[in-house]
């Protein structure tokens, strides 16, 4: 008993819980946009942001998030020195919190979405 008693002082939490997986992916948010053919078509799990909205994406998620939506227009030079305006829009997002993963666990984590 003595032994035993030495003995789980030594254990940490860290070595408590080297057999659990840690930073298990996330539930993803059940929304899903697919891009519109001719190109391949790939499903992405993604919710828009607005007033009433969840920005992360991420089912089960409680936290931080930021969103930057950029657009605007530059000037594209071709390999024959013509120039044309393009245009873009950027959707980035980050998420720092813990979340429901999904082995069903709970776990604590950041990601980006670019």
């Amino acid at each position: 008993m003595a032994g035993a008693v030495l003995g789980a002082s030594l254990l940490t939490p860290e070595m408590v819980m080297a057999g659990k997986r840690r930073n298990a992916a996330p539930r993803p948010t059940p929304n899903t946009f697919t891009i519109p053919p001719p190109a391949p078509q790939i499903a992405f799990h993604f919710t828009g942001f607005g007033p009433g909205t969840d920005p992360s994406s991420i089912t089960d998620f409680k936290g931080v998030v930021g969103v930057a939506d950029v657009q605007g227009n530059g000037t594209g030079t071709n390999p024959d020195g013509s120039t044309e305006t393009l245009l873009f829009d950027t959707d980035m997002r980050f998420m720092s919190g813990v979340y429901v993963g999904v082995d069903g666990e709970v776990h604590k984590g950041a990601f980006v979405f670019v």
